[in-house]
């Protein structure tokens, strides 16, 4: 059972974890993508839940660059949203705001 204390910060957890959940859905993707069929049940899933990342970095991407870079720089894109996510965190703490 969590404590109180891990859960007063749930403003923090809730959107890492959902940044987290997606870089590694990401990289199942990157990892399948050349192994699996792209019409099999598992890589629907994985595009279904995905593909808004990667239109949302391929709007910003050049359209000559190959989809498996446009997933690794989706892949940087939410590891830079959780590195500011965690500085503003800290920031806040810093300055006693939380």
């Amino acid at each position: 059972m969590p404590s109180a204390s891990s859960l007063s910060y749930w403003y923090f957890q809730g959107p890492s974890l959902l940044l987290a959940a997606l870089v590694y859905l990401l990289v199942v993707r990157l990892i399948l993508g050349p192994l699996v069929s792209a019409d099999t049940p598992l890589m629907r899933v994985l595009a279904a839940i995905t593909n808004p990342v990667m239109k949302a970095v391929g709007a910003i991407t050049p359209r000559m660059v190959p989809t498996a870079l446009v997933i690794v720089f989706a892949i940087m894109w939410l590891l830079s949203a959780r590195i500011l996510l965690h500085q503003a965190f800290l920031a806040r703490r810093l300055f006693g705001l939380s």
